[in-house]
């Protein structure tokens, strides 16, 4: 089986976030994470996985919807979110955040780390059935989280 690595500058985005441990709640604080995806299927007619061009484009569509955000999970046992008119209103860990709607990204999971937001732009690739996809999200160099994918459409 063939496979293409995709990076670029322009797959990054930029966004703060804060994660709950065992025995620690993290501040609100952000990062210039960084994006790569690999996709693995059979080869074209003209000797390709697929064209670097097109799925470049997707991750730079999604890292524009992260960009500039504060990550929010949605199914978190430890962070409540209320959502008003106007604002998410969050409690964690004894602390009050209130941010504006247009602020927020709100995202499927119990978590905002690099291996879930990789699950997430993983899951908005759009790429032919059968094919492999592995997305690996970095919120530093060193740091890097990645979510592996059968697609299946």
């Amino acid at each position: 089986m063939h496979s293409i690595r995709v990076s670029s500058q322009k797959m990054s985005f930029s966004a703060a976030h804060f994660v709950v441990g065992v025995d620690y709640c993290e501040s609100l604080h952000g990062h210039n994470y960084t994006v790569e995806a690999i996709v693995t299927g059979p080869l074209d007619d003209n000797g390709m996985v697929l064209d670097f061009r097109d799925v470049k484009k997707q991750v730079v569509n999604v890292c524009g919807h992260l960009d500039h955000k504060v990550l929010l999970p949605e199914n978190s046992k430890t962070i409540t979110i209320v959502d008003t008119d106007i604002s998410y209103d969050v409690n964690i860990g004894g602390k009050r955040y209130v941010f504006p709607k247009e602020d927020c990204m709100l995202l499927p999971f119990p978590a905002t780390t690099a291996e879930l937001i990789a699950e997430y732009i993983a899951g908005e690739l759009q790429v032919q059935s059968d094919y492999s996809v592995k997305v690996c999200v970095s919120e530093s160099l060193g740091s890097t989280g990645c979510y592996d994918a059968k697609v299946s459409q």
